[in-house]
């Protein structure tokens, strides 16, 4: 469940006044170079407050140089040239830069990014913005002044934070970006088939009997992707694609908030030729979504089936449970880190070659390996979809891949064989969500996917639990 306005309202107010006590604390006292202040335990019994809260407070001043942390030990002053001592000290380190670490998806990423660097030689900071776009932006051009040799930044797509972007760029600062492109600059992405997971949700719901498919998105490349995946899915079969069942989101905040979503869902729904189905640009959006679909008097899946965008947590403790696109966050977060290390060696393709992707199965991450297609016809670079089955065994059923339309992705700026842009392969998270549409019967599944021989070309196919 997401936290409330309120509660992230209190949150970053405890957080400020946490980071100005530790200024002043600073500043009133001469710290010898390398002297021991204080501890994240001991900061937050004193103010009164979360431990997780204190750690971000002293993320904020870490970032900035005026305070080094070593694990185990407590909080300490850098030395006189702002680096630590002992053994790390020679080690590089790296910055990732994410709207809000609780969203277990970009807490994921991180995870994935702090196992790569790790594996280099490489320490990680992980900033967290909390749903502030200003505390976001604030780190981006904070950058070149901290210690961090290179960043991992994930974007919020807003126009406030690509402008910051182009600025960081502009002082060659070395960072990757995640979940976007950053157009007219040769900046490393990193980011998800967007389109054809948007093209897997349509063929799937066609399949179930849906002929009206709603849309609830928002302002983003990625986003208009996966839209773009969904209309040409109706269009390849002879469906009509009804743009007056597409509502977005607003993008004043990071966060998504209930009352916006319910905004959407009732311009779809209230007119009398309803939808049968809604695709989610998010699973956040589709877990508000739920509430407002039922407060119309909808049953899910009886009246309306939803499908996410995602894959998190959330989407087997909702009920019923979510049917959405699972990102391999993960593996999206090891490979920028691959392309950051290439990127400060100066030889970017360094990385190119590998590619890994996996889905969850159960607690444990089966690593899967991708066919690399940067060298092959087209130049495509990891396109593929994994279909997920469900049930316990791994392998309970091998479902077919669907053909990539003929339709070029959306989302490709550049040409998909070039190093700047790396796109990792989607797979499909089933849920009970999903249902045939109402008042349908028989077998709907498109011709082109009847008994066709089952097929893995890009790697295992698993669970996701």
């Amino acid at each position: 469940m997401m936290p409330s306005i309120q509660t992230i309202r209190e949150r970053t107010s405890a957080e400020e006044s946490l980071v100005r006590r530790l200024r002043r604390q600073l500043n009133a006292r001469r710290y010898r170079p390398g002297e021991f202040v204080t501890t994240e335990t001991d900061l937050a019994r004193s103010a009164g407050v979360k431990r997780i809260w204190a750690r971000r407070a002293v993320d904020v001043l870490v970032n900035e140089g005026k305070l080094q942390r070593r694990p185990g030990k407590g909080l300490y002053l850098p030395d006189g040239n702002g680096h630590p001592h002992g053994a790390e000290s020679t080690a590089a380190l790296v910055q990732v830069v994410v709207p809000n670490v609780t969203n277990n998806m970009w807490g994921e990423l991180a995870r994935g990014v702090k196992q790569a660097a790790a594996r280099a030689g490489w320490r990680t900071l992980i900033y967290d913005a909390h749903f502030s776009m200003d505390s976001d932006i604030d780190a981006i051009r904070a950058l070149p002044r901290t210690s961090p040799r290179g960043a991992v930044i994930v974007s919020i797509h807003h126009q406030r934070f690509v402008e910051t972007l182009y600025e960081l760029k502009r002082l060659r600062y070395p960072f990757v970006l995640v979940d976007e492109t950053l157009r007219g600059a040769d900046v490393p992405c990193v980011l998800a088939d967007n389109y054809q997971g948007g093209y897997r949700v349509g063929r799937e719901l066609i399949r179930r009997g849906h002929r009206r498919i709603g849309f609830v998105g928002m302002d983003a490349d990625t986003v208009r992707a996966r839209l773009a995946g969904l209309r040409d899915a109706m269009l390849d079969e002879h469906l009509h694609f009804d743009r007056t069942l597409v509502a977005s989101l607003s993008r004043e905040t990071i966060a998504i908030h209930a009352a916006d979503v319910a905004r959407c869902v009732h311009a779809i729904i209230t007119p009398p030729d309803r939808p049968t189905a809604i695709f989610f640009c998010n699973d956040l959006a589709a877990a508000n979504g739920y509430r407002a679909i039922r407060k119309l008097g909808l049953r899910i899946p009886e009246d309306i089936s939803v499908v996410g965008f995602d894959g998190l947590s959330i989407c087997r403790l909702l009920t019923p449970t979510l049917a959405s696109v699972r990102q391999p966050v993960r593996e999206m977060g090891a490979v920028a880190m691959e392309m950051l290390l290439a990127l400060t060696d100066g030889d970017l393709r360094a990385g190119e070659s590998r590619t890994e992707a996996g889905v969850v199965n159960g607690a444990a991450c089966t690593p899967v390996a991708v066919r690399d297609e940067s060298k092959a016809e087209g130049g495509r670079n990891g396109q593929e979809v994994s279909v997920a089955g469900r049930g316990v065994a791994p392998m309970e059923t091998h479902a077919p891949e669907f053909s990539r339309p003929r339709r070029p992705a959306a989302n490709t700026t550049r040409g998909q064989d070039d190093a700047w842009h790396r796109v990792l392969p989607v797979t499909w998270q089933d849920g009970e969500s999903l249902g045939p549409a109402p008042g349908a019967a028989g077998d709907f599944t498109p011709k082109d996917t009847k008994n066709t021989k089952a097929t893995v070309s890009c790697g295992v196919v698993s669970t996701v639990l």
